[in-house]
Formats: C-alpha cells, structure tokens, sequence
C-alpha cells in the first residue's frame, strides 16, 4: 500500500510498503479520508514528537472496513466506520475505573503505532463505530468533535454563561458550533485582526469575532463588574495563548485548555492564584454523542474543510496546512 511516512521534522515520505493484516480481534479499515489535525502539524514541525519514529500519522479517520482478523464478526466487512485512536488494554485501574483514554499501557493510532494517512490502517474491532448513514466528511470529523463534547463535559459550561473562545482553528470553530447549542449569554471569538477565518468563526455563531484587545474592551463592557468571562476556551495553538485567556477570565472562572502544540509556557502564574482560575485540560472524548451532534445536523462541519489533497499529494497538503486560510485539510487514500 502507499502510505505517508513521517520520519523527523519536515521529513514526510510516500512509500510504498506492505498491506498491514489484522491480527485477532483487529479488523483492517481503507482509508477514505482523514484530517490534519494540529498534533499531526506539530509533529511535522518538531515541537511535539510522536511515540514513535518513523510513524505513519493521522487519527481522524473514515473508511469501509474490508477485511477482519480471527474472532471478528465478518458483518462488519463494507461498513463506513470511524475508531477511537487509544487501544487500551481494558485491564489497568484506569481502564477499571472508566478511564481508559488514561491507561499507560496503551498504544494511541498515529502517535504511537501507525495511523490513517495510508490507503489501510488497522485497529481493534472493539474501537470502531459505524456510521453508514454520515458522509465520509462528516466522519473524519468524529474525533476532533468529540474532544470538543469531552472539554465541556470535564466542566460544563455555566448557564447563561459568558463565554470567549480564544483560537479560531478547527478547535476553536467546533468550540464556538458546540457552545452555540448551549445559549450562552454571550459567545465571542478571539483571533488576529487580520485572520482570513473571521467570516468561519462569525457563521459559527459568535457574537463577536474580536481582537484580543477588543476582546478586553468586551469584557470589560459586557461581564459583572467588567472583571472576566466565565468559561474561557485555549485554543490558539501557540504558547501565549494561556496569559491570554488567564487575562480574559473572571476570579474563580474557568480555562479550558485545547492547544497541543508541544511547546513550553509562561504565564502569570501570580495572576493564576490572585483569580484562582482553574485550568482544565481535556483531550480524546466520547465518539457515540459526538455521532449524534452530525447525525442530528446540531453541529454541521462541511463548511470546514478548505482543501483536499489525494494521498500521492500528502506532503503538498502538509505543508498547505500550516496556511493560515485553511481551517481543516483532508487527504483521502
């Protein structure tokens, strides 16, 4: 099969390697789309490594299901599917405990075994979810989507909460579409001034799509005695995004915080205490809702991909990506 390789910083490959088959229990997916997500960009980049080298990388997948090892019911060969990206090993205290997205003995597709910018990729049986009645699209969608639903549901959002999203990437925009379902008071999207994605994030149900000086003018006009957003989204990407958010939100307010660009931050850390912010990190998260927020059309994400690239075109879409007027780049093996 053709497969992207990434073997360090800048360094991607198309190569042509052997058909991976589905051990027992495993079943084996073709690859009908998968997104670039900002893990996958930052291991490009080399500021996030990946758990192994060289990997193939990508985790947000759609793809029929065409062959399925020993002990897998054969029913699921030609199912649109998409898999949960931690094969856990179901045995641990977290896994236990219902947290398996935390066991350490697991292996995460296309971090730390091969993934899905391949024309095959391989995974548990017990990961897949079938999703006949979605678009290939809508599909690769599932995983960042239901990173989203996970950070709300780590902490909810307060009712009739004030509400800023800092970031308007992929994360950022599903933020905004997701918290827009929840009526919040206020809903303001924090980007550049001159972000070609302000048109993205205003269809996406902002209030206001701000600078962050405008934003502070907001907040300072719109919040209870001026001091803060509630509940304040990270998801700019960058480093400086953390002093950001921890200047927008109000004393015992909430951070959300999204970015994994795999840099180190600083931050006003004495501000962090004089509020008593609390930060609240979140990552993989539950597929099954995330299914049904684009079955049942509440969160629509069609508009969100900017440019597909065929796999033989991978490295071009790579470093497409990394413009700053794409929101998500797809590649379809």
């Amino acid at each position: 099969m053709r497969a992207l390789v990434l073997y360090g910083p800048s360094d991607l490959r198309l190569e042509e390697i052997d058909d991976p088959l589905p051990p027992r229990n495993w079943i084996r997916i073709r690859v009908e789309r998968v997104g670039i997500c900002g893990t996958d960009k930052a291991f490009y980049k080399g500021s996030y490594k990946p758990l192994k080298i060289p990997i193939i990388p990508g985790h947000e997948i759609s793809g029929i299901v065409d062959e399925v090892g020993e002990e897998v019911n054969k029913d699921l060969i030609g199912r649109r599917v998409t898999t949960e990206i931690n094969v856990y090993c179901g045995k641990c205290w977290y896994c236990i405990n219902g947290l398996p997205t935390h066991c350490p003995y697991r292996s995460t597709i296309g971090i730390s075994i091969d993934g899905g910018m391949a024309e095959y990729v391989l995974t548990r049986a017990d990961l897949v979810h079938i999703v006949d009645d979605l678009s290939p699209l809508e599909v690769a969608f599932v995983e960042p989507l239901a990173a989203v639903v996970e950070m709300i549901e780590t902490y909810p959002i307060p009712v009739n909460a004030n509400v800023a999203v800092i970031g308007i990437g992929t994360i950022g925009l599903l933020s905004l579409r997701l918290i827009k379902t929840l009526n919040p008071r206020l809903l303001v999207a924090v980007s550049r001034p001159d972000s070609p994605k302000i048109d993205h994030a205003k269809r996406s149900g902002a209030d206001f799509v701000v600078s962050f000086n405008e934003a502070l003018e907001i907040m300072h006009s719109e919040t209870p005695e001026g001091v803060g957003f509630d509940y304040v989204v990270e998801a700019t990407g960058s480093p400086k995004g953390l002093d950001m958010a921890i200047e927008l939100v109000r004393p015992r307010g909430v951070i959300a915080a999204k970015s994994t660009h795999g840099a180190p931050v600083s931050f006003n850390y004495t501000m962090l205490v004089v509020k008593e912010v609390k930060i609240v990190g979140s990552r993989c998260g539950p597929f099954e809702k995330a299914i049904k927020l684009l079955r049942t059309k509440q969160v629509m994400v069609s508009d969100l991909v900017t440019s597909t690239y065929s796999l033989d075109e991978g490295v071009e879409a790579f470093i497409k990506s990394f413009d700053r007027k794409e929101v998500k780049v797809h590649i379809t093996p």
